[in-house]
């Protein structure tokens, strides 16, 4: 499988944009939609691409030699690029020697949206947004009897299914000489200026294509200024929410798929996503946004180790804030495509190093406020808590060690996996924040003690057991 990006064009309806560079490299979620496209590309074993560039287009190979993965990327030239996309692919047909998708440069998407087309089942095949009826100039896929009558902004009368195009389309390798003959056709009557997907009648009636519905998963095309406000506003945070999709979890498994918990869903995230917007345009990369979350919980944990009743809301308030970030650096990662392992590592330990400074702030601040009438009660508790949450943490970083190595994962009884697999769902759980926020409030941070320690404690017992009756299984 070939790939052939259309970039020629100027995209002059927007050009308040494009007079600086070419579309493909708009920054979206501080990323050029060129990465985007490259990253998801790769990701589905595509590695050989033609770019046909034309305006601009020493930007467009100055970022593809700066990209920081490897690909194999053509360059064809279209010095006529300012006459329609037809020139452009017709400007590609030497490199279409085998099955192809063929996608404008111009489309924010979910990388599942490029998935469903390269695993249809059709060897030629378009996608399309069945969520979509028409308004203006959408350009519209039509079908009828189970195969594609056309990809137009005229809507036929007599129709079985209609949607919005996605922009991508798929041709098997025996389909392109019907393709190019299509293409010709137009060009030798002198139709310059015609968009390529207009060109397409011939090749629709001659050979079978399919259709892939999209389901609703979040893209848009960016041809003017209104769309990419509403890429940056709608469809990056969906990206984001999105992310199960990819794995193919759908209806109310999304949510459990994004380990969030009810405070998150209903809280955090509500403050967190419009914070990472600011943070993407501020050029932040998630691991500073962790760092930044772990320096503001061991704020609040200093607060509470003061011991008075404005320490404890003070320091609840800013443990609070520390939580909201730590949404802010997965959501980040995901829309920037910067998920690593790194980072994953850093969150996790960052988070326990806030909750242990947490818990060993209120049980300092509840010993310094009574020492004589509580004694050194606040401090074992605490001191439990801290000890439970290192121990978990172990046994965490372990369970992730043993899923890392497929085979011994793969030994253990499936019972065993499922029941890490719970574990490890909802060991990210931040809606804790809210019950100290609350006992600060109420000014009974002490009781909270008894609430942490006994929490945390259970999870680390069940924790060793469970590691301990998994050991003799991937041991052997």
């Amino acid at each position: 499988m070939k790939a052939v990006i259309l970039a020629a064009g100027r995209g002059r309806r927007l050009d308040v944009v494009t007079r600086h560079h070419p579309k493909c490299l708009i920054d979206v979620g501080g990323k050029p939609l060129l990465y985007r496209y490259f990253d998801a590309l790769a990701r589905l074993g595509v590695t050989r691409i033609c770019m046909v560039v034309g305006y601009k287009q020493e930007h467009v190979r100055e970022a593809a030699a700066s990209y920081p993965a490897t690909a194999d990327v053509t360059f064809l030239v279209n010095p006529d690029f300012e006459r329609g996309s037809i020139v452009s692919l017709w400007t590609a047909r030497e490199f279409m020697d085998d099955d192809v998708v063929i996608m404008d440069a111009d489309v924010l998407f979910h990388p599942a949206v490029l998935e469903r087309l390269l695993n249809s089942s059709h060897a030629n095949a378009l996608l399309m947004d069945e969520t979509v009826t028409q308004h203006t100039e959408e350009c519209m896929v039509v079908t009828r009897k189970g195969r594609v009558t056309a990809l137009s902004k005229q809507v036929p009368d007599e129709y079985d299914l209609v949607g919005e195009g996605v922009g991508f389309l798929r041709v098997a390798q025996t389909a392109v000489p019907q393709l190019l003959r299509a293409v010709e056709t137009r060009l030798r009557q002198g139709l310059l200026d015609m968009e390529y997907e207009d060109a397409l009648a011939d090749f629709f009636r001659e050979v079978p294509v399919g259709v892939e519905k999209i389901g609703g998963l979040p893209w848009i095309e960016i041809d003017f200024l209104e769309d990419l406000e509403r890429a940056e506003q709608e469809i990056l945070p969906r990206l984001a929410l999105e992310q199960a999709a990819v794995e193919g979890v759908e209806g109310p498994q999304k949510a459990e798929q994004t380990l969030d918990g009810v405070v998150d869903r209903y809280v955090n995230r509500k403050i967190s996503r419009p914070l990472s917007r600011l943070f993407i345009r501020l050029g932040c990369s998630p691991n500073v946004i962790t760092l930044l979350s772990m320096i503001i919980g061991l704020g609040g944990a200093a607060c509470f180790a003061i011991g008075s009743y404005a320490g404890g809301i003070a320091g609840a308030l800013l443990f609070q804030l520390a939580v909201i970030l730590d949404c802010c650096d997965g959501e980040v990662a995901r829309l920037t495509f910067a998920e690593s392992p790194l980072g994953q590592a850093l969150d996790l330990v960052s988070d326990n190093i806030v909750h242990v400074a947490v818990f060993a702030g209120i049980a300092w601040g509840a010993y310094q406020a009574n020492p004589v009438s509580s004694g050194y009660l606040p401090l074992l508790l605490g001191g439990i808590a801290v000890l439970s949450t290192g121990v978990s943490l172990w046994c965490v970083n372990r369970v992730k060690f043993l899923k890392g190595n497929t085979v011994r994962w793969r030994r253990m009884r499936q019972a065993v996996r499922t029941h890490f697999d719970f574990i490890l769902r909802h060991v990210a759980n931040r809606d804790f924040s809210i019950v100290v926020l609350t006992c600060a409030c109420l000014g009974v941070l002490p009781w909270f003690l008894w609430l942490v320690a006994a929490g945390t404690s259970g999870f680390a017992i069940m924790m060793v057991w469970s590691l301990y009756r998994a050991f003799p299984i991937h041991r052997s």
